[in-house]
């Protein structure tokens, strides 16, 4: 999965790298996501990680496309009736 950050929440990712509480950005995106969908009652996003907060307003307001499951293969079947295959 890859996921399109802006260079602030980059910078931000960084930071908690460089603090050694985690191993590495993924480590720090995990954490965060965890705490926002596993433990939503204790968590007060705007107070506790603005930086995650602010994520999650970009991803809600962003062009992007949910997708569901079976997407990728009905659009694969439809590229190969296109190309004749």
């Amino acid at each position: 999965m890859n996921v399109s950050l802006t260079k602030e929440l980059e910078r931000v990712i960084e930071e908690k790298v460089k603090s050694g509480l985690y191993n590495n950005s993924s480590e720090v995106v995990r954490d965060a996501l965890r705490r926002a969908f596993c433990e939503p009652e204790t968590l007060d996003l705007e107070k506790d990680t603005p930086e995650l907060a602010a994520l999650i307003r970009e991803g809600v307001n962003s062009r992007h496309t949910k997708h569901r499951k079976g997407d990728l293969r009905k659009l694969a079947a439809r590229v190969r009736r296109q190309l004749g295959r």
